[in-house]
């Protein structure tokens, strides 16, 4: 499909209008059949400029990645336009002339306050596309890490009663600044040199005498992202092909994405050892009802013993001799997520309730001291969902406007 706006270079259409610029997506759409038979389509879009991909489920996810692909009306009009995304300049600018100042520019009685200015400014970038590299967000997921430089001159202006006075001031300052290289580096000042100080000016309207000095300065902010994504990847379709046949799979993690669509169940067989269970949650609304249920079988046939709360079910199952192989545990949604710990702000990623905001998930995380072993193929553990009142039709997802990635760590694969 291509997404026509106006501006740029491009010819002119048939009807001489304005000239227009084109961008091209690809979709691709894969109908599949998930663990309880429902049928549902998903897939890719991606922005063939750039090579910017992204995992739909809905169709309105297509809709919302091509529109943060098209510049804004009037913005200028360069294929990376909406990567770019980053902090107002204003607000790094503000920043850095803050952390150049701060504590060292002292008022004198009755005459102007010290002050740092910016005599000129150019953008610079960092990597490529101002990529940085990435770290862990939380158990589930990761952050990129953008920045960007700036190329500047700053001046300081400052006031003595005398010319002594003034003079000292400046020679303070600029020893301090040397004394202060290292902390200044590592909140972004790359370069920090002198390249100009005047002498001292008396001005006879307020009394007193000023002197500036001036410094090139190379600095370098950082910022957080999710590189635009809307979702994480919890499933990657896989098509093979031979001149005689073709195949579909689809290659899962130990995760599974819930949402108010669906809630697959997240089942994992054995060999296997587990040692830690994480949660990423973005509920906007109320709590979330429903029943989460844990359970870990041997493969036997056995009745489940029924377990109080998480810790009883991780005590019971845990260990190379279980004191049950065939337990459960059924908990509220937010009974579950507390008992894999206290939540923490870990990612910003899509607007899957559409509000105009970019989502905040909460990180949840259990290590299991004593991990759950399944030590042969019969061994199983399975996390199910079953909403509070079960919807219409064939599919079951949360209650409300939600999602839900939950991963199963496993810290040992056994053979």
């Amino acid at each position: 499909m291509d997404a026509r706006i106006g501006g740029g270079n491009s010819a002119s259409d048939d009807q001489g209008d304005a000239p227009i610029t084109a961008r091209s997506f690809v979709v691709r759409a894969l109908l599949e059949d998930d663990a309880q038979g429902v049928r549902s389509w998903h897939g890719f879009v991606t922005e063939t400029g750039t090579g910017r991909r992204q995992l739909w489920q809905r169709s309105s996810d297509i809709a919302r990645f091509i529109e943060q692909r098209l510049p804004r009306t009037g913005a200028p009009l360069g294929l990376h336009g909406a990567d770019m995304a980053g902090p107002q300049l204003t607000d790094v600018i503000t920043a850095m002339l803050t952390d150049l100042g701060g504590g060292r520019l002292v008022a004198v009685a009755a005459l102007p306050d010290p002050n740092v200015t910016l005599e000129r400014v150019a953008e610079r970038l960092v990597g490529l596309g101002n990529q940085r590299g990435g770290e862990p967000a939380g158990p589930i997921g990761e952050r990129v890490l953008r920045g960007g430089r700036l190329d500047a001159r700053v001046r300081f202006q400052l006031w003595g009663a005398t010319a002594t006075d003034v003079d000292g001031s400046v020679l303070t300052l600029q020893s301090d600044l040397l004394d202060d290289r290292e902390d200044l580096r590592r909140v972004g000042f790359l370069k920090l040199s002198a390249v100009d100080t005047s002498v001292a000016e008396q001005v006879d309207s307020v009394g007193g005498w000023r002197k500036t000095t001036s410094y090139d300065v190379l600095y370098e902010y950082q910022y957080v992202d999710t590189d635009e994504a809307d979702s994480l990847i919890a499933r990657i379709p896989v098509s093979t092909a031979t001149d005689m046949d073709s195949e579909t799979q689809v290659l899962t993690d130990e995760m599974v994405r819930w949402d108010d669509e669906k809630t697959p169940d997240l089942i994992l067989t054995g060999p296997l050892t587990i040692d830690r269970l994480s949660a990423l949650v973005f509920v906007p609304a109320a709590a979330l009802t429903g029943t989460i249920t844990m359970t870990r079988s041997s493969g036997g046939g056995n009745a489940p013993t029924h377990l109080a709360d998480l810790p009883a079910f991780v005590d019971a199952t845990g260990g190379p001799n279980p004191a049950e192989t065939d337990a459960d545990v059924e908990l509220t949604p937010d009974d579950f997520f507390t008992a894999l710990g206290p939540g923490t702000t870990a990612l910003d990623m899509g607007d899957w309730n559409v509000d105009g905001a970019v989502d905040e998930y909460t990180s949840h995380e259990l290590r299991l001291l004593s991990p759950i072993v399944l030590p042969t193929w019969r061994d199983r553990l399975a996390i199910t969902y079953v909403p509070e009142v079960p919807p219409p039709g064939p599919t079951s997802g949360l209650d409300q406007t939600a999602v839900v990635y939950l991963r199963v760590n496993a810290g040992e694969r056994q053979t």
